[in-house]
């Protein structure tokens, strides 16, 4: 789900700014030959989309390099029935139930608690706990970032290759003042 939609405004018109302008430069280069227009239009538009595309992976990698440092971290450990033996039995089960639910939130493992009179419970998530979590995955899923940096190139070469095949394609025939199709050049411009 989209989290900001300025942010994905912005990547919707860059993106498709940049594979416009990268398809119509390579058509111009391909069908007129390199004239500094068409050469400024597709560099451009590459620039963007290596930066769009670099960002994403980059994103990607440093999801993923947090989540390996997540994953390593040690279990959280399990309470003794000394824990907290100053607190009253209600603050001592409010604590421990917001350890339990900290760590499960953090690695996903399910801990104990102690509970008000002094015995080791298994602490059960709520609903409310299960859907925080899956919102903690899902922020760090790395998924989505790869599946960008892919997209961006797998779009510059779509454009590229679009704008070489339609380079090929014949240009309507020029008409003479008097209407009828220039005969000199098969319906091409003279180059007089």
């Amino acid at each position: 789900m989209t989290d900001n939609w300025i942010d994905f405004t912005l990547s919707v018109v860059g993106g498709a700014t940049a594979f416009l302008c990268l398809f119509e430069g390579t058509r111009r280069l391909c069908a007129y030959g390199v004239h500094r227009k068409a050469v400024l239009m597709t560099m451009l538009a590459a620039a963007i989309s290596v930066l769009y595309g670099g960002y994403a992976y980059w994103q990607y990698a440093d999801l993923k390099a947090t989540l390996s440092v997540i994953q390593h971290k040690t279990a959280p450990t399990q309470l003794s029935t000394t824990w907290g033996r100053g607190l009253s039995p209600e603050r001592r089960e409010i604590a421990s139930l917001a350890n339990a639910r900290r760590a499960f939130m953090e690695s996903g493992t399910l801990g104990s608690y102690i509970g008000r009179r002094g015995e080791i419970k298994s602490f059960a998530p709520t609903q409310e706990d299960l859907v925080r979590r899956e919102r903690v995955v899902a922020y760090y899923s790395p998924r989505g970032n790869l599946a960008e940096a892919v997209l961006w190139l797998i779009m510059g070469i779509v454009a590229v290759l679009s704008g070489f095949a339609m380079s090929f394609e014949k240009a309507p025939p020029t008409a003479s003042p008097s209407g009828e199709p220039d005969e000199q050049s098969g319906g091409m411009r003279s180059s007089a």
